[in-house]
């Protein structure tokens, strides 16, 4: 069991939220002037780099199914809205990395014993 108490814990934690708090300053930081630094579409890589990228536009649909595309909540397009959007997706992707930990270790564990 997670202890709460210990120092390295709470250290662990304030990182976290310090992270979830601060992730929306990449897209805030960028609001009127395109896309953050790696938030391209595939015809935007391609004239970056100046290369064939067909691979790539095969796979550009394998995320079309995400929880919160784009790291936000559709229709909020404002930026206040965009960064409260941006602090949920943070807390959904912990809780699933915190989660997937979690199993992990039981399912490790468990075959211990």
């Amino acid at each position: 069991m997670i202890d709460f108490k210990d120092p390295l814990v709470k250290k662990f934690l304030y990182v976290i939220i310090a992270l979830i708090i601060l992730c929306p300053l990449g897209i805030l930081l960028v609001w009127n002037y395109g896309d953050a630094w790696g938030e391209w579409d595939v015809n935007d890589v391609a004239e970056k780099v100046h290369a064939d990228i067909s691979g790539m536009e095969k796979l550009s649909g394998i995320w079309s199914y995400a929880i919160l595309p784009d790291y936000d909540i559709p229709g909020w397009d404002d930026p206040v809205r965009a960064s409260i959007g941006y602090i949920i997706s943070a807390i959904v992707g912990v809780a699933l990395c915190l989660g997937a930990f979690y199993g992990l270790t039981k399912v490790v564990y468990s075959n211990r014993t």
